[in-house]
């Protein structure tokens, strides 16, 4: 998970994250009343990947908190004590690693991606994968409408990220809107080769199987020559045939690379960008930008 990740998430889920308990009275069988577990536990979930914390989140999956769905309970002082503990030095971990991520030198510009390369064994396939991204990304932004130019500012250890200039906050969103894309044809792939494995099953006709199979490869080209006008639209002031047919190569081709594990994230705090972008923890989940443009109005 790289730093920028790991700050999103700490931004979004760390500020709710809090155990809640109260001292009671001593005259009663308790000395602690605990509430909003489930909020807890729910917020938890969403913080155990990051790194460094994993510990203290196992810890906390081994105590009384997860051994009950109750959304309140009444504690003793140690069992207060644990959670109580535990909750403190994850919050000081997210603290430490948020204070690391906001002094990262790129955090925050408006015209910079943070890009995580598949995994590679050979430069052959380094020399395939920046192929790749030349048609994704620095081939569409190469538009007097877009005014984008690509910069390799630098690559940062662990899994291989490249930090990179596209010139134009107009070049940023333009990618972004690609990547989007390229997540709903990556899903509609996943979709397609369920339903064509399905349909093999069945005790059909070659015949009739072929035509399932045609249909579904028309229909998925159809959806990445609307994703692809739609966008020529919004971010070109010339929508010709050549820039759709550009354009369904770097969706298709971005599209590959999210399936081989590449992310594309945008440096920006700005949220607006960061929302442009696909959650790539939640791809299943995404759907068509035009649909929900579609939806507004």
């Amino acid at each position: 998970m790289h730093l920028i990740e790991i700050k999103r998430r700490i931004e979004k889920y760390g500020p709710s994250l809090e155990f809640i308990s109260e001292q009671l009275p001593n005259n009663t069988d308790y000395r602690f009343r605990a509430s909003e577990l489930k909020k807890l536990k729910n917020v938890l979930s969403n913080l155990e990947y990051i790194p460094f914390i994993q510990e203290e989140v196992e810890k906390l999956k081994e105590t009384w908190i997860y051994r009950s769905d109750d959304d309140v309970q009444f504690l003793s002082a140690n069992q207060n004590g644990q959670v109580q503990s535990l909750v403190y030095k994850i919050k000081t971990g997210l603290d430490y690693l948020y204070r690391v991520a906001e002094a990262s030198t790129f955090d925050g510009s408006d015209n910079l991606l943070y890009i995580k390369l598949p995994e590679l064994k050979s430069f052959e396939e380094l020399s395939k994968v920046a192929n790749d991204f030349k048609k994704g990304i620095e081939i569409p932004i190469r538009d007097e409408s877009i005014q984008g130019d690509v910069n390799i500012l630098t690559a940062e250890p662990g899994s291989i990220w490249l930090v990179v200039g596209l010139g134009s906050v107009m070049a940023i969103k333009l990618i972004a809107a690609i990547c989007w894309a390229a997540a709903v044809i990556k899903k509609k792939n996943a979709e397609a080769k369920i339903f064509e494995a399905h349909a093999k099953t069945l005790d059909l006709k070659n015949e009739a199987l072929s035509t399932i199979i045609s249909a579904q490869k028309n229909q998925l080209n159809n959806i990445l020559a609307n994703e692809a006008e739609a966008i020529a639209n919004k971010h070109y002031n010339n929508q010709d045939q050549s820039t759709i047919e550009r354009l369904k190569l770097s969706i298709n081709t971005i599209a590959d690379l999210i399936e081989r594990g590449s992310k594309i994230l945008p440096s920006s705090s700005n949220e607006e960008i960061q929302k442009s972008f696909p959650d790539y923890n939640a791809l299943n989940l995404i759907e068509s930008s035009i649909k929900n443009l579609m939806e507004k109005n």
